[in-house]
């Protein structure tokens, strides 16, 4: 029986993928291909590397997509930084078609989630918090030892938690969210520089990405602070292309934790592990749990890996 797994990531500019032993947990053969302008070509082309990907030798296949999903359907239901007219497209039926093998699709950020909660810098906890700071804020909840997804894979929008009502108008619609403060191009506005990198190199000596910088620890501390009374945990794991300035991060989102540590207890701040392999490592330890043998389907020990 076939025991590697297809995980892929679907981003806006770039689907990445890795093909998972399901028994070791470890990445075989891993590669990318530039994002398609809609979805009908986007299956085509996952079903093209599902056919080349280690030789075509695996045995499941799992989706990462950056929106909101049917997890029982595999239906894509809001995917709103992708091209393309993806509500409603059937990616998992789609797959399946073409593909022959079972398909599961995922919320990206709950993906990443899942690879470093069981593979990563949250493995062994119960009770963890996930943060990704990229163009915008991702996040998940791994709570009593289950990764909580909710109605369209959506428990864990973390970055649009309300920080300030007052603040700057979100994406989402709002004023105010954690997106509008922690995001890489929240930091990069608010410094008046062209990236988040360059805001983190200049916060020694310029005030305004001094601020900058400190405003988003500030707002990921009091945010996570505010959770952890709904949510307890005792770790939050950062990712994604901001978590590179996280030195300069720690300090005032830790500093905002201190402050009700006396009522939501002490939360590590720690770095993610896996790199740009997690989404796609996470998207292929959730097709784990729909491997089949002998016509009959089975969940891998995952969580125990």
């Amino acid at each position: 029986m076939r025991e590697q797994v297809l995980g892929i990531d679907v981003g806006g500019t770039t689907v990445k993928w890795a093909v998972l032993d399901a028994r070791t947990a470890t990445v075989v053969v891993r590669g990318s291909i530039p994002t398609a302008d809609d979805p009908h070509t986007v299956a085509a082309e996952l079903a093209a590397v599902a056919e080349t990907a280690a030789g075509g030798d695996t045995a499941a296949i799992g989706v990462g997509v950056p929106g909101h999903v049917d997890r029982r359907t595999g239906i894509v239901r809001f995917v709103p930084n992708l091209r393309g007219d993806w509500p409603g497209f059937p990616l998992a039926a789609t797959l399946r078609a073409s593909t022959g093998r079972p398909v599961t699709v995922l919320n990206d950020a709950r993906a990443f989630c899942l690879a470093e909660w069981v593979l990563g810098a949250a493995r062994g906890h119960d009770d963890a918090l996930f943060l990704t700071l990229g163009t915008g804020v991702g996040g998940g909840v791994v709570s009593g030892g289950s990764l909580l997804t909710g109605p369209d894979d959506r428990l864990g929008e973390i970055g649009h938690l309300v920080h300030d009502r007052t603040g700057p108008r979100c994406g989402c619609g709002h004023r105010g969210c954690l997106e509008t403060y922690a995001s890489a191009t929240a930091i990069a506005r608010a410094a008046g520089l062209p990236t988040a990198e360059a805001a983190f190199e200049a916060a020694t000596s310029d005030p305004a990405a001094s601020e900058a910088v400190a405003a988003a620890g500030r707002a990921v501390g009091e945010t996570i602070a505010s959770l952890c009374a709904v949510l307890p945990a005792d770790l939050l794991v950062i990712g994604g292309g901001v978590a590179a300035g996280l030195p300069q991060l720690r300090p005032h989102i830790e500093h905002a934790l201190a402050e009700r540590r006396d009522f939501i207890g002490a939360v590590d701040v720690v770095a993610a592990r896996l790199g740009a392999d997690a989404g796609a490592v996470g998207a292929a330890l959730a097709a784990t749990r729909i491997m089949t043998t002998d016509g009959g389907g089975r969940e891998l020990d995952w969580a125990s890996a």
